[in-house]
């Protein structure tokens, strides 16, 4: 029976998978893309791969941005499917006011990330015994970096209009930072893309820094001094859907995401031409709901950030909540399904 979603695969993962199938100790990271509210329609993949990851002998690298990162984080936990679900339903159960400032959707963020961490989860990730958790985060520059809506707004017009031309314009107003595990670094091959600093994590800036990452920039405030001075916003500026060279040594790259075309970064999103190199993804596996699944849904669409405008708390909140229950189809499907039968070339 055909799943309710694709297995993409990039070259180099795609013959592994054909001549030998998949296993979980054959994944040595996991990828979490930005993605506001449409992370929940990735519910049961989380659920699913949580269960698979739950004992290691290998080490295995987490990255995410934004809601990515979020995600990333509980996998490297000691009771990781309890981090999950605090986050699942602090994340479903955000209310705002009619207008709401960039502070008061700030602090909303910071209480969704106590939540899931409790009072030990910053240690717990710098001490987990396989997960190696990582996250980019984004410094902002000029007027990026000015927690005015106005001149922020006027600056990233003017981001979006030069990446228009070129993705390298973004060094003008942002660098990207790579908050990587104390221990280890993620199996990045080159960032040189565009303007990127390394930056370890240490206990004590695991929760501004996962903050960080996921603060919107125009609508939420931004975090300050997370990688030295400076006001950090979400890393989905420069990597919304990655177009990095995440290439294991050993093992591939496990990717669930909700389309079939990652945007490389946040200005990106509407850029049909602008497209992730395969060769980035030779070692990536994707895991994509079915466009037939999505049609399914409730209101016949993914989670987005335009919820909260269109719809009342209720309305929305009961939409998100089957939105989750109807993605535990994909944690069935995956037990016990032959991946070299259903796994595909990369679609684009």
């Amino acid at each position: 029976m055909k799943p309710d979603f694709h297995i993409y695969a990039g070259a180099e993962a795609l013959a592994h998978i054909q001549k030998n199938g998949l296993q979980p100790d054959d994944i040595n990271m996991l990828l979490g893309a930005s993605s506001g509210p449409k992370w929940l329609v990735l519910h049961g993949f989380d659920q699913y791969l949580l269960k698979q990851f739950q004992q290691r002998a290998e080490e295995l690298h987490l990255l995410g941005t934004s809601a990515g990162a979020w995600r990333m984080s509980c996998y490297a936990r000691d009771d990781a499917f309890a981090a999950h679900g605090r986050l699942t339903e602090a994340y479903i159960e955000q209310r705002y006011s009619a207008l709401p400032s960039g502070q008061e959707i700030l602090d909303s963020c910071s209480n969704i990330i106590a939540d899931m961490l409790g009072e030990t989860g910053a240690q717990e990730i710098i001490e987990h015994d396989f997960a190696r958790y990582h996250l980019i985060t984004t410094q902002c520059h000029g007027l990026a970096a000015k927690q005015n809506r106005l001149l922020q707004g006027m600056a990233f017009l003017g981001a979006a209009l030069g990446n228009l031309v070129s993705r390298k314009s973004l060094n003008g107003q942002f660098t990207r930072i790579v908050m990587h595990h104390p221990n280890a670094k993620p199996p990045l091959v080159d960032s040189s893309d565009l303007r990127s600093r390394e930056h370890p994590l240490c206990t004590e800036k695991v929760q501004d820094s996962i903050l960080s990452t996921g603060c919107i920039p125009v609508l939420i405030n931004g975090v300050r001094d997370v990688a030295g001075a400076g006001v950090y916003q979400d890393g989905g500026i420069t990597d919304y859907g990655f177009d990095l060279p995440f290439v294991p040594e050993k093992g591939f790259v496990l990717y669930p995401h909700f389309s079939k075309r990652p945007a490389p970064g946040w200005f990106d999103k509407n850029l049909k031409w602008r497209k992730p190199s395969k060769d980035n993804y030779r070692r990536t596996i994707m895991l994509v709901p079915t466009d037939e699944f999505v049609a399914s849904l409730p209101y016949g669409k993914i989670p987005d950030r335009k919820d909260f405008e269109k719809m009342a708390d209720e309305e929305r909140i009961a939409y998100w909540r089957e939105v989750v229950k109807r993605s535990q189809a994909f944690a069935e499907q995956l037990e016990g399904l032959n991946w070299a039968e259903h796994a595909e070339p990369l679609p684009w």
